[in-house]
């Protein structure tokens, strides 16, 4: 369990790690993410590929809802890309693992889930851990707080959330043990084939290039998109663990790897807000993640 656990974080900060890379390989990132769903996508087929085409028709039955969160992922996927580029690593990691208060917030909503303290405790940390990671330390930007920058964690934020919220709509819904890697590759796939017409509308009308370099990232970004969720499902997978207990340590594991890495690989700056934002945004995760006894 441990070495999928390692694994998985590991992976899952690559992902932010990866984009960050994409900047200095000159890499189109909208035509890698593209390439990357499809990459996924393939992985997903493949790993039953005789089974998983005699239940192809399965997917009528969920493809409006497939098709929805595959364009929430190309859009939240690109705006993850910009926040680590833009604001660095570790924001982008923070935000899109604090937005796991939107779909906590889902669920006492639309399935009456309870509303506890520590619930409540969670939600209240995570907004000003957010805002905190967020603002650039005066050595990135001078001395003036710039809040275009505060937005892209923002959306990030909500994006990632409702990513989550509508993937948990689904397996609520429809999803079901025979037909799980369906509703998995139809989730990348759909990703991939929205941004396929934008891919065209670039190349025929806008007269674009889908560079080698670019196909590379894909292939790179999509294969270690797929095995971050094959090691989470492992560690799920494992006897005796508790999955509240592998999304904190997987979520801990990915937000202060990928702080680290920013500041050991990027030469990103900290200053006091991004050590304090750090810190809560552990807590709540704690708070939100992890079942007290």
């Amino acid at each position: 369990m441990v070495l999928y656990l390692l694994l998985s974080i590991l992976s899952a900060a690559c992902l932010l790690i990866i984009f960050r890379y994409f900047v200095f390989w000159k890499i189109d990132t909208m035509h890698a993410i593209i390439v990357n769903y499809w990459t996924a996508a393939t992985f997903s087929f493949m790993t039953a590929p005789a089974e998983n085409g005699r239940k192809l028709y399965m997917i009528g039955e969920f493809w409006y809802v497939s098709l929805l969160i595959g364009l929430l992922f190309i859009v939240v996927f690109f705006i993850t890309a910009k926040t680590t580029q833009k604001i660095g690593v570790g924001v982008a990691s923070v935000a899109s693992k604090m937005s796991m208060v939107i779909p906590i917030g889902a669920g006492i909503w639309l399935y009456h889930e309870s509303l506890d303290v520590q619930k409540s405790i969670g939600i209240l940390l995570a907004i000003p851990a957010v805002i905190l990671t967020s603002k650039p330390s005066k050595q990135q930007e001078g001395v003036a707080f710039d809040w275009r920058n505060l937005g892209l964690p923002v959306l990030l934020f909500v994006g990632a959330g409702l990513v989550d919220t509508c993937i948990k709509f689904m397996q609520h819904h429809y999803m079901n043990d025979d037909n799980r890697q369906l509703v998995i590759m139809s989730i990348f796939a759909s990703a991939g084939l929205i941004g396929l017409f934008k891919l065209l509308f670039e190349v025929i009308v806008q007269k674009k290039h889908l560079s080698i370099r670019s196909i590379g990232g894909g292939l790179l970004l999509g294969s270690t998109n797929y095995f971050s969720l094959y090691f989470l499902l492992k560690c799920l997978e494992s006897p005796g663990t508790e999955s509240s207990t592998v999304f904190a340590l997987v979520n801990i594991g990915v937000v202060i790897t990928s702080f680290i890495t920013g500041l050991l690989l990027f030469k990103e700056t900290s200053d006091r807000n991004k050590v304090i934002g750090l810190m809560l945004s552990v807590i709540a995760i704690l708070v939100l993640s992890v079942q007290f006894s």
